[in-house]
């Protein structure tokens, strides 16, 4: 692999629908787009994308249907250079797909349950988990999605998680890196008493004996070692044009900077530079 990190990425796969506007349309009213693409999405899918930019070889274990659209996600996630030999082409099934619309500074999203990407975790054997030297997770805490975490952990490979507004302790213990953003984090109940994104963040890396990462906005991304010690990174705030995929971007980022060994800090700002050069431009992948 030439020294590239490799990362085994679980997750979904959608196909997403991004239609930009300068405003949401309201009850009856047919209002004219801006622009109007149809691309690979979903947080595993976007990550894997992320990764691969920053230098990492990533193997993706999802779920398509035997459909055009599943079709479509596979061919541009392989041109990416994404290795989707662990995503199933599940016959009968109809692949998972989001309708986004995004204007300035809001976002409106309708998701579409396709694929069983449970049957997927479940191929997941051994000697694929031993062939990456880090995997993250995305998704609900299934017995599927655990026990590809728990193997990780019993062969000695490093695990991240993303939260994605989900309690995903039941995962996350002994994560190395786990992900939320600010609003996410507050509607944890763990965060009940904890003071802002920051106490959330050391109280919830305590919990999981892990570090956890909470990104804010346009103030940047705070970190918190399982120890207790505090960092955080500010930003440059830019005007999105869509801001599907960000936090994935961000995570992709952050995850390859620390598989280089690099400080929290250095991670982050790799993370949030990602980010930005995403929600700069319309949907989340090339």
């Amino acid at each position: 692999m030439n020294g590239r990190k490799r990362v085994l990425v679980l997750g979904g796969v959608n196909c997403d629908v991004i239609a930009r506007t300068d405003r949401l349309p309201g009850e009856h009213e047919k209002l004219r787009g801006e622009e109007c693409r149809v691309l690979p999405g979903g947080a595993a899918s976007n990550t894997a994308v992320g990764l691969m930019r920053q230098g990492c070889s990533v193997r993706l274990v999802s779920a398509v249907g035997d459909d055009t659209a599943g079709t479509m996600c596979r061919e541009v996630l392989g041109a990416s250079g994404v290795d989707t030999s662990l995503t199933q082409v599940q016959a009968g099934a109809r692949t998972s797909m989001a309708v986004v619309l995004s204007s300035d500074g809001d976002k409106r999203m309708l998701t579409f349950a396709g694929a069983d990407r449970g049957l997927a975790f479940d191929a997941v054997t051994e000697e694929d988990v031993r062939a990456a030297d880090h995997v993250h997770v995305v998704g609900e805490p299934t017995p599927a999605l655990a026990r590809v975490v728990e193997l990780a952990h019993r062969v000695g490979r490093s695990v991240s998680v993303e939260w994605n507004g989900r309690d995903m302790s039941e995962l996350a213990q002994g994560a190395a890196l786990n992900f939320m953003n600010a609003d996410e984090a507050a509607r944890l109940p763990q965060a009940h008493g904890a003071a802002g994104a920051a106490g959330t963040a050391r109280h919830l890396a305590k919990l999981v004996a892990g570090d956890v990462i909470v990104t804010l906005g346009a103030e940047g991304a705070v970190w918190a070692t399982a120890a207790g010690t505090l960092f955080h990174e500010p930003t440059v705030p830019v005007a999105p044009l869509d801001r599907t995929g960000g936090g994935d971007a961000f995570d992709a980022g952050v995850i390859a900077g620390w598989l280089s060994g690099e400080p929290p800090t250095a991670c982050m700002r790799r993370g949030l530079d990602a980010a930005v050069h995403v929600i700069t431009k319309l949907g989340a992948h090339p």
